[in-house]
């Protein structure tokens, strides 16, 4: 099997993603909420650690070691119970996939994950030039939207300790069309970009109209290497990711569009939140 994140349990998760950013300084890869906060271990492409909220210590206590499920959740799931693996709960569902939990022979908690969106970003990439310029306006259009109307004071209101403003998520839209770009032109001309690639953690701009000024550059940029994009690779350069595992030039494209839209409805949700300003 191959290591594909660690969990650990925590009772405050605002406290606990803290320490972890701050503290740790590993890379932020997505917030679930109250529930679960996820953070890069070493290099941006080499596997996660998960802060999970648990108001108990879970059976077998500690940081839970999780693996890919390779050929699929149901099929290495069914492969370990035949050899008497005691599994400890249903399938789980979250927003990046499935897990499914069980005890090792001392005790201890593992689990397996199928990065089910990874096969949705594959489907995806096969598909036509047109088709994702297509998804590119779409998302485009879905991006924008979410600050509209928004003031200087909104864009930089913080809604929690060590979480972004909307300024800063703007800036790492930014930054991912950027990335997702080069790597995608890279794998795509047989070139292998460096494992270590992070995404920043701050972004600090003059204002919130420059933010969105970068951010109609970022997306025009966007639209100019995409147009350029093959239909498919003539070599074998794949760059693995973190969460999805090893994605070639195009569904690192597909990927792009999953990440901009989880971080649109992140606004959504700042701008509805608690303590959001009215003006």
């Amino acid at each position: 099997m191959r290591l594909q994140n660690i969990e650990i349990p925590v009772a405050d998760l605002a406290r606990a993603a803290r320490f972890y950013a701050d503290v740790l300084d590993l890379p932020p890869v997505v917030r679930m909420g109250d529930q679960a906060a996820s953070f890069f271990l070493g290099d941006a492409h080499g596997g996660m650690i998960t802060l999970v909220r648990s108001t108990r210590p879970p059976e077998g206590g500690g940081p839970v070691v999780v693996f890919q499920a390779e050929g699929g959740i149901e099929e290495a799931r069914a492969r370990l119970e035949r050899l008497a693996v005691r599994f400890t709960g249903a399938t789980e569902h979250s927003p990046l996939g499935l897990t499914a939990y069980f005890l090792d022979s001392e005790g201890n908690r593992l689990a397996i994950f199928d990065g089910s969106l990874s096969a949705r970003f594959r489907e995806q990439a096969r598909a036509p030039l047109s088709d994702l310029e297509a998804k590119l306006s779409e998302v485009e259009a879905r991006t924008m939207a979410v600050f509209e109307g928004l003031s200087e004071v909104q864009a930089r209101h913080i809604p929690a300790p060590g979480e972004w403003p909307i300024v800063d998520h703007i800036g790492h839209i930014v930054d991912s069309l950027d990335s997702c770009g080069q790597i995608s032109r890279d794998l795509s001309s047989g070139r292998q970009p460096p494992r270590d690639r992070l995404w920043q953690k701050e972004y600090p701009s003059l204002s919130f109209a420059h933010a969105l000024e970068e951010l109609r550059r970022g997306f025009a940029d966007a639209h100019a290497w995409l147009a350029n994009v093959p239909a498919a690779n003539g070599n074998d350069a794949v760059l693995p990711h973190g969460v999805f595992g090893p994605l070639n030039h195009r569904e690192w494209v597909a990927f792009m569009f999953f990440h901009l839209g989880m971080h649109a409805d992140q606004v959504k949700g700042i701008r509805s939140g608690v303590g959001f300003p009215a003006t």
